[in-house]
């Protein structure tokens, strides 16, 4: 008999490509049916393209993505929604390496080298067990959950009946259809009435998380014991976000500490104990999990510009790296020489708020305007929110009022969308922080001293222009106003303020393309020539 299975092998040898193929040729696999992809990009194209019944992922690639990367991906992108049979094979059957997969859990781990006989009875395992498994879904959908009771009655004090049920229920939550949640819910409870199943219990929690039931969650998550390092680590990422979907941060932290420390894999929770540890200052741990990251980054799900950025604006907090070249420090973390487009917007903001650290707010200014613009003028579709906090970290160095409330409501606006989103209600602790540092009581002041200056009251308009610039600074209304009242000779000047007007007349400067009414005013007024730095 031929199976008509289609395969996908993914492997960097091709000679381990052809061997697997001449043993499943052996095993009466179809060869016009059997793919190949050395690397994780063509991987992905050929899934894009094809529904493979049969998924061969070596763990090391060669260059570019690892397997564990791949799988990440087909998972992020939704390739395997299908629910294909996963085999990962691995040389190096160390734990650090299982427990990475198991987070996305593969159907089974072949060793190798490994034999027919072992390939086809894995595989003839998995194949019926997940034939049986389509078979239960397929009633679901047609005759709901009392359809599925009476389809495996007969298997109900079984081992079939308690991972078929615990299939079901994984299919329908990971579909996140809330219409399905409470049949979910029934299914669960009944199996756990006959038997302490861990695999049901862990889901029940994903599913109550989901709900945020934490007067349920909580007992339930304490409940449940298991000697398996796979369900322990699942165990620990659930404690871990509900406590953090709790506002109980320290808690969260603890928890995804000692899951990473189970498996150094998953960027998710790792990029999660970096913010913790950023918000609270935790020094001991954020330098290691900052090599870590930027270890890891390059190729996985989280290989986008945003996420360096991070990376690099937290390292900026330490001392060591305070005044480093921004363009190094990325590179250093990317692998890559050259900054490309989708950087430049990033790189401008990160030179900014470096500058602004190190109290250059001329350049920092100018730097911060670039970033900007460049996001502007490139039609970004959506800034991501590590985007809009180093630009809120920025405004507020620079005391950009305007740009700081405007920050402010794109980020409320974002996290509100999600407000329970583990990583949401981490940054949602950090916008807290930095919000209550703003002062609206000068808003009215703000009017009051345009109006004034509307009315020619130049003497007093001048004192409160003066007064409201460290809060307002490189505001183009106020700083049109005082480069006009500084040039017409209506503005006398300490020292100290001679720093304001050249911040103001910076504001104009510091443009390729100077308004028409700067250039005219420079013409008559030579004061506006004088060199600024």
């Amino acid at each position: 008999m031929v199976n008509s299975q289609s395969i996908l092998i993914v492997d960097d040898s091709v000679i381990i490509q052809q061997t697997t193929k001449l043993i499943l040729l052996k095993a009466k696999f179809e060869a016009q049916r059997i793919y190949f992809a050395s690397n994780a990009q063509d991987a992905i194209k050929l899934c894009q393209r094809n529904v493979f019944d049969i998924i061969f992922i070596d763990f090391n690639l060669g260059l570019g993505s690892t397997g564990l990367q791949l799988l990440e991906r087909l998972h992020h992108n939704q390739l395997i929604t299908h629910h294909p049979l996963i085999f990962i094979v691995t040389a190096d059957d160390s734990e650090s390496i299982l427990m990475g997969f198991s987070e996305y859990q593969p159907t089974d781990y072949l060793i190798k080298p490994f034999r027919l006989e072992t390939l086809t009875t894995r595989i003839n395992l998995h194949f019926n067990k997940h034939k049986f498994e389509d078979a239960v879904f397929n009633t679901y959908q047609s005759k709901g959950w009392l359809g599925v009771q009476e389809f495996i009655e007969n298997y109900s004090y079984c081992d079939k009946y308690w991972s078929s049920v615990t299939a079901l229920a994984k299919r329908l939550l990971l579909n996140k259809v809330a219409t399905s949640y409470n049949d979910i819910d029934v299914m669960l409870n009944s199996l756990l009435q006959q038997n302490d199943y861990v695999p049901a219990k862990l889901l029940l929690a994903q599913l109550w998380l989901e709900q945020n039931k934490f007067d349920q969650l909580t007992p339930l998550l304490t409940s449940i014991n298991s000697s398996s390092p796979q369900q322990h680590l699942t165990l620990l990422d659930l404690k871990a976000r509900s406590a953090l979907k709790q506002n109980r941060i320290s808690i969260g932290y603890e928890f995804w500490l000692a899951a990473h420390k189970v498996s150094r894999n998953n960027l998710y929770r790792l990029f999660g104990l970096i913010w913790i540890e950023f918000c609270l200052q935790h020094d001991t741990e954020i330098e290691r999990h900052i090599r870590e990251a930027c270890f890891s980054l390059r190729f996985s799900i989280w290989d986008k510009p945003q996420n360096y950025a991070f990376l690099v604006w937290v390292q900026l907090q330490q001392y060591n790296k305070k005044h480093q070249s921004i363009e190094k420090l990325w590179c250093s973390i990317n692998q890559q020489q050259k900054i490309t487009k989708h950087d430049r917007a990033y790189i401008y903001l990160l030179q900014a708020y470096q500058a602004a650290e190190n109290d250059s707010n001329l350049i920092a200014y100018r730097e911060f305007m670039n970033a900007l613009n460049y996001v502007e003028h490139h039609e970004y579709n959506e800034l991501p929110s590590e985007f809009l906090i180093i630009a809120l970290s920025t405004a507020i160095k620079l005391s950009m009022h305007t740009h700081i409330i405007k920050f402010v409501k794109q980020l409320t606006n974002i996290f509100n969308l999600q407000p329970n989103e583990p990583h949401n209600v981490i940054k949602q602790m950090w916008l807290k922080a930095q919000t209550a540092k703003i002062n609206e009581s000068k808003c009215a002041e703000y009017s009051y001293t345009l109006q004034l200056v509307k009315q020619k009251q130049f003497v007093t308009a001048g004192q409160l222009l003066f007064t409201l610039w460290p809060m307002y600074r490189f505001d183009i209304t106020l700083a049109r106003c005082i480069v006009e009242l500084f040039a017409r000779g209506h503005l006398d000047l300490y020292v100290s303020e001679k720093n304001t007007v050249n911040e103001a007349r910076w504001v104009f400067e510091s443009q390729d393309i100077k308004p028409e009414w700067y250039k005219t005013l420079k013409t008559k007024h030579t004061v506006l020539n004088q060199r600024l730095y």
